[in-house]
């Protein structure tokens, strides 16, 4: 099969094409700039809804990386389909991290940076054995999970936010569907499922199945990651396009759904969020980079096909945030996700 290319709307590019916002930082932008431009109107009650990750981040009496002058959040997707709503995000509950990305914010330079990190990535994880990243989720919840990428990255974590796939479901329908466009057909003979090339309208069922689906894909999980970034960029689009911000009616329907789809550490409030907003809105979409962490490619440890390290690749990236010369890095090792070709 090709490599198809997604694209929502009129976001398309050509050249590098347009940086992708991860789907934390969607929506991040667009809770927060709701919230400024309600000025409280029903902040609570969205604050409220919100889930708390119970010791969502390692203690500070364990030996972690220096605090960055800037501002690291720890990401985290996971499909809890089956999974009771009083176990959710509990660690061993059964959730489990299908996307995984670090946000990274320096103090200055107007700049952000999105890292993916494949969930099959084969890693040590503090306190057990080398095993994929997403099974420190599934053990130790975002706690374990943040202390592994704290290891990985020599970096500290300062937030944490967790989305539930299926508030794609209900944030679609508030916004009366959303609209992708496919360069290439995709078919899952699994399930039957297909989307033909050229314009898919989604509402709220098709959409989760866009998001979950990977078995028609030629590169699995990585592909899923992308069209996952695809779709809610379409998602961040019908939002501000649809006059969603101007109609009070609308705008509750999809901010009643994405809180109740997130789930943020303890520390961290819906006026964090806002924050975060007004930042990224002053920074700008075309300043946020989007890059995947570079891996060694693809293979079999007992029976797990694990996607296998590249260090001294990784070990580049970071030394690269740490020290703040990332732009040239990114540029020089041409890291940079192009939406033009996401799979």
């Amino acid at each position: 099969m090709g490599r198809p290319a997604f694209r929502g709307g009129g976001w398309r590019r050509g050249g590098r094409g347009l940086r992708l916002l991860a789907g934390f930082v969607i929506a991040g932008m667009l809770l927060g700039a709701a919230a400024v431009a309600l000025t409280g109107w029903r902040t609570g009650t969205y604050d409220r809804d919100i889930q708390r990750l119970r010791n969502a981040l390692p203690p500070d009496s364990r030996q972690r990386p220096p605090p960055d002058p800037g501002q690291n959040w720890l990401l985290i997707g996971s499909d809890l389909r089956g999974v009771p709503a009083e176990r959710k995000w509990r660690p061993g509950g059964g959730a489990r991290a299908d996307t995984i990305m670090l946000l990274h914010m320096p103090e200055t330079g107007g700049r952000a940076y999105v890292i993916s990190i494949p969930r099959d990535l084969w890693t040590g994880v503090p306190g057990r054995d080398r095993s994929k990243i997403n099974e420190a989720f599934a053990h130790g919840g975002s706690r374990l999970l943040a202390e592994t990428v704290e290891s990985l990255a020599g970096v500290r974590i300062d937030h944490v936010a967790a989305v539930d796939f299926t508030g794609f479901k209900t944030m679609t329908d508030a916004l009366g569907g959303v609209e992708i466009h496919l360069d290439a057909p995709i078919h899952d003979p699994s399930n039957g499922w297909s989307w033909p090339a050229g314009r898919n309208e989604l509402d709220g069922d098709e959409a989760l199945r866009f998001v979950r689906e990977r078995k028609g894909l030629s590169g699995s999980d990585l592909d899923r990651v992308r069209r996952q970034h695809a779709f809610l960029m379409a998602l961040a689009e019908k939002a501000a396009g649809s006059g969603t911000l101007t109609s009070p009616f609308k705008l509750d329907a999809f901010l009643s759904a994405a809180s109740r789809s997130l789930a943020l550490d303890s520390g961290t409030e819906f006026g964090t969020l806002r924050s975060l907003a007004v930042r990224l809105a002053r920074i700008g979409p075309e300043r946020v980079s989007f890059v995947t962490l570079p891996t060694g490619g693809s293979g079999w440890i007992g029976d797990q096909n694990v996607l296998l390290p590249d260090e001294e690749a990784a070990d580049g990236l970071f030394d690269a945030l740490r020290e703040g010369r990332l732009d040239g890095h990114i540029d020089r090792h041409d890291l940079e996700t192009d939406i033009d070709r996401v799979n």
